[in-house]
C-alpha cells in the first residue's frame, strides 16, 4: 500500500501535466473549430452576434475560452510561459526526469523493480488481496472497519459534538494554537527558531547521531546490558547457593553452642591466659556457685 501510494506520488506531477497538456490541445482544437465555423458560415456569425447569450455558440464558446486563459486565472497562468506547465514539461524538468531512460519510472516498472516486486505471485499486493489476507480482515464483518463505522464506534465518538476532533479544530483549541501566528510551528519554522537550531551544522541533531555521540553510546550501553543478563542470571544462582549454604551452617551452631555449654570448665579454662576469669560462661560460674567453690 505505501509502495502504491509512493507511485501515486511519484506520478502525480506526470498526470497533471498530461492534464494540463490535453485541456490545453481541448482548448485549442474547440478554439480553431469555431474559427472555422465562423469563418465558413456568414449565418452562423450573424446568429452568434446576435445571440451572445446562447452558450454554445461559436463566438460565445470563444469569449469563455478566453476568459478561462485569462493571466488572472488559473488556467492561464498554468499556460503562461515560464508558468508551472512549462516548469514541468522543460528540459531536466520534473516530467522529464520522470520519463526519461534510466529515469524514476524507468526503475519503477523495470523487471525486478518495485512494481514487478509488489504485482508479483504471492508479492504483498497478492497477500493483501488474499481470501484470508489484510484487506480481507479489514472488510470482514465484525472486522477492524466495522467495529470503526459502528455507532458509538471510534468515529462516532472522534467526531462526536464536543468531541477530541471539535476540540482540536476548536476557534482556541490545540491547532489554532499550533498554526497561529507566532504560535509553536511559527516558532518552530523561525529562522533561528528550534528547528533550525536542531538540523543546524554541528546542533543538537547532527551531535546525537554523530559517530561515538550519545545515540552510538546508548546502543553500546543496551549491547552491555544485553551481555550482564547472563551473568547478573549466573550470579542470582550463586547468591542463591550461598543462601543455602548460610541456612546449613546456621542450623549447625545451635547444636555446637549446646555441646560448648555441656563441656567441664578445666577444658575451657586451659585456652585462656591464667587469671582471665571474664570470659567464663555464665553457666559454669553458677554451678560452682552452687557447690560453694
Amino acid at each position: 500500500m505505501i509502495t502504491m501510494n509512493l507511485v501515486s506520488l511519484i506520478a502525480a506531477p506526470v498526470k497533471i501535466g498530461l492534464a494540463v497538456t490535453d485541456a490545453s490541445i481541448g482548448v485549442a482544437q474547440v478554439a480553431l473549430g469555431s474559427a472555422r465555423s465562423a469563418v465558413s458560415s456568414t449565418a452562423i456569425v450573424t446568429e452568434s452576434v446576435s445571440g451572445l447569450s446562447n452558450t454554445g455558440a461559436p463566438l460565445q464558446m470563444l469569449y469563455q475560452i478566453s476568459s478561462l486563459t485569462a493571466n488572472d486565472r488559473p488556467l492561464g497562468q498554468a499556460l503562461a510561459p515560464g508558468g508551472p506547465l512549462d516548469r514541468l514539461l522543460e528540459a531536466g524538468g520534473p516530467v522529464d526526469r520522470l520519463t526519461r531512460q534510466g529515469g524514476t519510472l524507468d526503475r519503477l516498472l523495470e523487471e525486478g523493480g518495485p512494481v514487478d516486486r509488489l504485482l508479483q505471485k504471492g508479492g504483498p499486493l497478492d497477500r493483501v488481496l488474499a481470501d484470508d489476507g489484510a484487506l480481507e480482515r479489514v472488510l470482514s464483518e465484525g472486522g477492524p472497519l466495522d467495529r470503526l463505522l459502528a455507532p458509538g464506534g471510534l468515529l462516532d465518538r472522534l467526531t462526536a459534538e464536543d468531541g477530541p476532533l471539535e476540540r482540536l479544530t476548536a476557534d482556541d483549541g490545540a491547532v489554532e494554537r499550533l498554526t497561529a501566528k507566532g504560535g509553536v510551528i511559527d516558532r518552530a519554522l523561525a529562522q533561528n527558531g528550534i528547528l533550525e537550531t536542531l538540523l543546524a551544522e554541528n546542533g543538537a541533531f547532527e551531535r546525537l547521531i554523530a559517530e561515538g555521540g550519545p545515540l552510538d553510546q546508548i546502543v553500546s550501553l543496551s549491547q552491555t546490558l544485553t551481555s550482564l543478563a547472563p551473568n547478573l542470571e549466573r550470579m542470582s544462582d550463586s547468591v542463591e547457593l550461598l543462601q543455602d549454604t548460610v541456612a546449613i551452617l546456621g542450623a549447625a551452631v545451635g547444636p555446637l553452642g549446646e555441646l560448648a555449654g555441656k563441656l567441664p570448665n578445666r577444658w575451657l579454662r586451659g585456652n585462656r591466659p591464667p587469671g582471665d576469669r571474664t570470659s567464663l560462661p555464665v553457666a559454669s560460674t553458677e554451678a560452682r556457685s552452687a557447690r560453694g567453690v
